[in-house]
């Protein structure tokens, strides 16, 4: 597996946040339903709480007031990668494969 499909469930985290657009303000709910539940939460001081989520290649904590409503974002991870030429080359080795064996096979019926 490249790093470029291990890192696919956190470039479409990333993008799923990205897609909210400015979110101080945003209830915890209205974020949620655009990037499903959180991996994580925490109870911080002044009623505040502590929400993470992450997937491969992708972190992000943001903090919400005693109202659920979001005051920042406190911390940001991103470590996706980009497909390579040897992601390329390998799928497309791959399907000339399959294609080869459907060819030897189907000649033999």
């Amino acid at each position: 597996m490249s790093l470029y499909t291990a890192t696919l469930p956190g470039r479409e985290l990333a993008q799923r946040f990205q897609s909210l657009g400015v979110m101080t303000g945003k209830t915890f709910d209205e974020i949620a339903a655009v990037v499903g539940p959180p991996n994580a939460r925490a109870v911080m001081a002044h009623n505040q709480t502590l929400y993470q989520w992450h997937a491969t290649g992708y972190h992000i904590a943001i903090m919400f007031d005693a109202n659920h409503r979001m005051l920042q974002i406190s911390s940001e991870h991103v470590n996706i990668q980009n497909p390579d030429t040897n992601d390329i080359a390998s799928g497309i080795g791959v399907l000339i494969g399959i294609i080869v064996l459907v060819l030897v096979v189907a000649s033999r019926c």
